[in-house]
């Protein structure tokens, strides 16, 4: 009788645990140490046509910032009040690459176009709210960086250049996450 009540203990539990997991995004963010997990989330290519990936950094001060990620660099730069330079506290996106997508939006359309969507969240600015994850082609090569969702109507995306400037974009591509079990995006 012991041994069975133990069992269900034990076994249910775990069937909770399993149940709630797949009602969740199969996305995740691993420690960045220099190696790219081969599950690892690539958001386009740099100038020599090599995968770069995407990141996120915790800045003191001003919170979870998206990064670009280049293989194999420790020091990462973040747009954030201009450029910040950071080689610790570093994560990069991880999961199912056949569930992500990219959509072109505008900074005045944002939060229409999302509607029903579901945006991957990449961090936040302290005191302002979440940051979305975005892209460009910008001097032969893709950038990642912030979108800036928290502000209504004019949600800008934010990257660091190759001259140490963070500048403002208005038309842009966001990380999308779809749910694959049923090919239908995730809702918020």
């Amino acid at each position: 009788m012991l041994q069975s009540t133990l069992s269900l203990c034990v076994i249910f539990p775990a069937l909770i645990i399993s149940h709630v997991s797949t009602l969740q995004e199969n996305y995740y963010w691993r420690e960045y140490t220099g190696y790219v997990p081969p599950d690892a989330i690539a958001g386009g290519k740099d100038i020599n046509g090599d995968d770069i990936y995407i990141g996120q950094a915790y800045i003191r001060g001003e919170g979870l910032m998206v990064v670009q990620i280049y293989p194999g660099t420790r020091e990462i730069q973040a747009a954030i009040k201009g450029v910040k330079k950071v080689d610790k506290y570093t994560k990069i996106l991880c999961g199912p690459l056949q569930n992500f997508s990219w959509l072109t939006v505008t900074s005045s359309n944002l939060h229409l176009v999302l509607l029903n969507k579901h945006a991957v969240i990449g961090g936040h600015e302290d005191g302002q709210g979440q940051i979305n994850i975005g892209r460009i082609s910008y001097e032969g090569e893709t950038k990642i960086g912030k979108v800036n969702s928290f502000v209504v109507g004019d949600a800008s995306f934010r990257f660091a250049d190759n001259n140490d400037r963070e500048p403002v974009v208005k038309s842009y591509e966001i990380l999308l996450y779809y749910n694959n079990d049923n090919n239908t995006l995730i809702q918020n």
